[in-house]
């Protein structure tokens, strides 16, 4: 090894450190006024949660005050119940009352939705489970994909590639899918990429001037 050059374990592991600091910047942090208020409307709103446990996997992941969401608006369960950060589990809420129901009564009408089906919820992972790039916002409880949804009558509506699907089912996710970007800053559909396609990913990523991406 020639002097003053350093092993090629110690030049990755500073890079990995490096890396880990970037990535911790994004991580959201903790407001305890904004977390109580949080807390509050998504009671109000009929959700059913209980305080989670603070999570901290490393520098980059973790969630500063989590909540775990079982079930929203209506009696409705989240299957499997969701570790997130409240301000997700807040606009899921506000999303199945403000678009996902009414959409369903004009395209199903008699139906009411009884679970909904998450996919993913909080993970330590990078985007689409990449060895290398940027971290996934599901590492900071800002992201859930949702893969469908179960209505009374024993029905299951799963999300599926519906960009043509000339169907009253494939216009429900077509609605449901565009009002997402209502609620969540970022909405990816079966559309977006190969990575997607058999669920929505909604996640909450703060941007600067209020920028959605939405595909």
């Amino acid at each position: 090894m020639t002097a003053g050059t350093a092993p090629a374990e110690t030049t990755e592991a500073k890079r990995k450190m490096k890396d880990d600091a970037e990535r911790a910047k994004e991580r959201p942090k903790a407001d305890n006024g904004q977390d109580a208020a949080c807390r509050a409307a998504l009671t109000a709103i009929g959700a059913r949660f209980e305080t989670a446990p603070a999570i901290n996997d490393g520098k980059a992941c973790g969630i500063d005050s989590p909540v775990l969401l079982e079930g929203l608006p209506g009696g409705i369960t989240v299957d499997p119940a969701a570790t997130i950060r409240c301000e997700t589990a807040l606009q899921l809420a506000r999303w199945m009352e403000g678009s996902v129901k009414p959409a369903l009564k004009a395209a199903m009408p008699g139906e009411t939705v009884t679970a909904l089906s998450q996919a993913s919820a909080y993970v330590c992972r990078n985007r689409n489970g990449a060895e290398e790039g940027r971290i996934s916002e599901h590492a900071f409880g800002n992201a859930v994909d949702i893969a469908g949804f179960t209505l009374e009558s024993g029905k299951t509506v799963t999300i599926r590639p519906a960009d043509r699907e000339p169907t009253l089912e494939g216009a429900f996710q077509r609605a449901i899918t565009e009002a997402a970007c209502l609620y969540f800053t970022t909405v990816l559909d079966p559309g977006s990429d190969a990575a997607h396609q058999n669920h929505l990913h909604l996640d909450v990523k703060a941007r600067r001037g209020g920028y959605r991406y939405c595909w």
